[in-house]
């Protein structure tokens, strides 16, 4: 049940429909333009309603951009979980070829949705409402990340191996998110070419399980 403030939720299956129209059309508008070019006109025309049908739910602009976001982020998050959930594909791994595997999925989920999470991330930038929110949802897929990881804690050389996972999750989000946001202008002053999707897997390995002294 979608609780971001400023919209008003549903009390009918009708009306949830038309609210899932309107959030998928918003998600569209704001993946494709952002927020500058992100208007009620425009969500309205791809959604296929009445500017006066979108306001009976949402108060304002920010309140149905906050509300795509949301929205988008429970879709992602709930990606996440399932990709990290048990299976034969991760027991068959060695641990180095286990480590990689979890950063590389968690890379590919992003590239797979680039332009709704640059247009996420350069809004939550100005919008303490939306990065809260955000944030919410990043500890949970850093969980479930964290949980699977944990599992070989026993082959980790670090000493707190929840903290050491933790701390490679930070590392890959935060380098493809910077990364899916800002292009490959922005990658180290143009000193590192390749996207850091190709290093991640072998970095994290290494945080994992390289031996420290």
């Amino acid at each position: 049940m979608l609780n971001t403030p400023g919209v008003r939720p549903p009390l009918q299956a009708r009306s949830q429909r038309t609210l899932e129209r309107i959030l998928d059309a918003g998600a569209e508008v704001f993946a494709e333009r952002g927020y500058d070019g992100l208007t009620i006109t425009e969500v309205c025309r791809v959604a296929g309603i009445s500017a006066g049908t979108l306001y009976t739910r949402f108060d304002s602009k920010d309140a149905l951009v906050r509300a795509v976001h949301d929205h988008v982020m429970a879709d992602m998050l709930a990606a996440v979980v399932a990709m990290y959930r048990e299976g034969a594909e991760w027991d068959e791994l060695p641990t180095p070829q286990f480590v990689e595997r979890a950063v590389r999925l968690l890379a590919d989920h992003f590239r797979a949705h680039d332009a709704i999470v640059r247009a996420i991330v350069l809004r939550a930038a100005v919008d303490p409402v939306m990065r809260e929110s955000g944030a919410r949802s990043v500890t949970r897929m850093a969980d479930a990340f964290t949980a699977r990881l944990l599992e070989r804690a026993a082959d980790y050389s670090h000493p707190d191996p929840e903290l050491a996972v933790r701390t490679a999750f930070g590392m890959a989000f935060e380098a493809i998110s910077w990364d899916v946001a800002f292009g490959a202008e922005f990658r180290a002053g143009g000193a590192l070419g390749s996207p850091p999707d190709e290093r991640l897997p072998s970095v994290c390995r290494m945080v994992l399980l390289t031996p420290s002294g």
